[in-house]
């Protein structure tokens, strides 16, 4: 056969993330042949979710720190509108996970996503209903790789607090692996 065969994007992201799950797996277990104790268990660098939400910069930064941990109790408490409905939605798809499963995927996540977060905010623009348009770059070690990609929030005022209306991800900044793509093998 002359033709190439290729691989459809969702299977090439469930086998990346498959991969990820169990090298994750394997880390945890590489060590003594057991889970680590608790106070082992996170690496070095990891830091802890700090939610900050006096300013629209801090609730932007804490958002997105959540999101990306799949802290969703905390990202829910910090959100309206379009993103509260959002962080529900994924909270649900997680919830609807074997809970032996999920439990491993928390450990794995925690490991990827604890990373110090750095956004860099570019660019702020005031809206009509009093809240902030922010656009920015988050940069952070993922796989102990750099990552960068650019941000952008809608936040607005509730009471003396901030609150994340909208978060939405744009393009990525650095170079990821192919596998993580969904490109062709």
């Amino acid at each position: 056969m002359s033709k190439k065969s290729r691989i459809s994007t969702p299977v090439v992201l469930t086998v990346a993330s498959s991969m990820l799950v169990i090298g994750g797996i394997g880390f945890f277990y590489a060590g003594d042949g057991g889970p680590t104790r608790d106070d082992e268990s996170l690496p070095s660098d990891y830091v802890a979710l700090s939610i900050d939400d006096t300013t629209p910069e801090r609730v932007a930064e804490s958002f997105l720190d959540a999101w990306r941990r799949r802290a969703w109790d905390q990202a829910a408490s910090i959100s309206i509108g379009e993103a509260h409905e959002a962080v529900l939605t994924k909270q649900a798809s997680d919830d609807e996970v074997d809970s032996t499963d999920r439990a491993m995927a928390r450990q794995v996540w925690d490991r990827l996503a604890g990373a110090p977060l750095e956004v860099e905010f570019v660019r702020s623009d005031r809206t009509a209903a009093g809240g902030f348009e922010l656009h920015g770059i988050a940069s952070y070690d993922f796989m102990n790789a750099p990552y960068r990609r650019q941000m952008n929030w809608i936040v607005r005022p509730e009471g003396e607090l901030w609150r994340v209306e909208v978060m939405e991800t744009g393009e990525v900044l650095t170079e990821i692996p192919d596998l993580l793509r969904g490109t062709e093998l």
